[in-house]
């Protein structure tokens, strides 16, 4: 069964309602693209899809798909809907078997960390490919990259899909992925390690453990982990809450957040994020450090 099909058929926020038909299955060829809210380059944004991400198309107009992105995440949260470049997407013909586990991973022309660079692949982007290696009669040097097309992946910046726990952060510590991002750029609806929001933060950080959640602050509030009381102490891996805004504690008392007010991802005492946002609105905790509730 193809992802566009485990999608939910009605749900009841629009941003994530799937649109009546049987969509065409493309997959993004860029290294990350722009959601639209209409057919048009000046509309407004709100979110990305990174490069090999699945792409479930419903309509065309002009040089427009409008479709509904697909989680990297088998079994993931589902995703927005909205206008994607026609030109930046491909028909889906084979499922993709590796996924990016570095904060960015160089795609090169050749076997060869010397070699020409084709493009600079983010954190949590899928690529197809089998792992190069004496099963096909080549050096076993060659084990250390995988194929993808006519380029090559060094195995030290991507796992297989079908092992999601493994790669380049601690099992299920999705702390320590937030914690890699660390002074990327806040980039508004940005989910890629070229630049990233509030909650994209968390949803990046969630996806290259293995886990996912949905895509804003709101729906992160109301789907994620268990209530815990204000004022009655803080855990690493806390999710704090304030109206159109996230961050997850780093220990009990530092806040960890991609925020408009240092133009990055930072680190910053609760109290002081606080006095300057506000009382915080929620407090999640992640009562298995993902603890993901996605229904």
């Amino acid at each position: 069964m193809d992802a566009c099909a485990l999608l939910p058929k009605r749900v009841s926020d629009p941003r994530i309602e799937t649109p009546g038909g049987d969509p065409d299955i493309y997959r993004l060829i860029k290294t990350k693209s722009w959601i639209y809210r209409e057919p048009s380059n000046t509309a407004a944004v709100d979110t990305q899809c990174l490069f090999g991400h699945e792409f479930c198309v419903y309509s065309k107009h002009g040089a427009w798909a409008y479709g509904q992105a697909v989680s990297p995440v088998a079994g993931g949260s589902p995703g927005y809907t909205g206008w994607m470049r026609l030109s930046h997407l491909r028909p889906s013909i084979a499922a993709p078997t590796h996924r990016i586990v570095s904060l960015k991973a160089p795609l090169f022309s050749r076997r060869d960390i010397k070699s020409r660079i084709k493009k600079i692949l983010p954190l949590n982007a899928l690529i197809g490919g089998a792992l190069e290696g004496g099963e096909r009669g080549l050096d076993a040097e060659d084990t250390d990259f995988i194929r993808h097309g006519r380029f090559f992946i060094h195995r030290a910046h991507a796992a297989p899909i079908a092992a999601p726990r493994a790669g380049g952060f601690p099992m299920d510590d999705f702390i320590a992925a937030a914690e890699a991002h660390m002074g990327l750029p806040y980039i508004w609806g940005g989910v890629s390690t070229d630049g990233l929001d509030c909650s994209g933060l968390i949803q990046s950080s969630l996806r290259a453990v293995g886990h996912d959640c949905l895509r804003d602050a709101d729906q992160q509030e109301a789907s994620l982990g268990k209530t815990a009381a204000i004022g009655g102490g803080l855990t690493r891996g806390d999710l704090i809450f304030w109206p159109g805004h996230v961050g997850l504690m780093a220990d009990e008392a530092t806040l960890l957040h991609a925020n408009a007010f240092h133009m990055r991802t930072a680190k910053e005492p609760l109290r002081t994020a606080a006095a300057r946002i506000g009382a915080p609105r929620t407090i999640k905790r992640m009562v298995q450090t993902y603890c993901v509730n996605v229904s």
